[in-house]
């Protein structure tokens, strides 16, 4: 999948979209899509996740993205990454 960067986004974000994706990757991972009803249920969910347990803070500190509000990440994450959740979602239903 190809994803268009505007430069609508912040910069020091589409830099290390990598580092976004990774930690996109363990939150995914952290979470049991069969306790959702459906996709859009599923993303809301991973959103809440981002959004309510402090977990970004630390890492922001960490992986280099110093200036970047958690909101600014949540938001560039709403913006590329909803379509790789919701496959996400998609391809872990087989393990329900």
């Amino acid at each position: 999948m190809k994803i268009i960067i505007t430069e609508e986004q912040n910069t020091s974000l589409r830099r290390r979209f990598y580092y976004i994706k990774k930690v996109l990757d363990v939150v995914l991972d952290n979470m049991y899509p069969c306790d959702y009803s459906n996709e859009s249920h599923f993303y809301i969910g991973v959103i809440y996740d981002l959004e309510t347990f402090g977990f970004l803070e630390p890492f922001l500190d960490l992986e280099g993205f110093k200036g970047v509000q958690p909101e600014e990440f949540i938001n560039f994450v709403k913006q590329t990454q909803k379509d790789y959740i919701i496959q996400y979602y998609i391809n872990s239903q087989e393990d329900c």
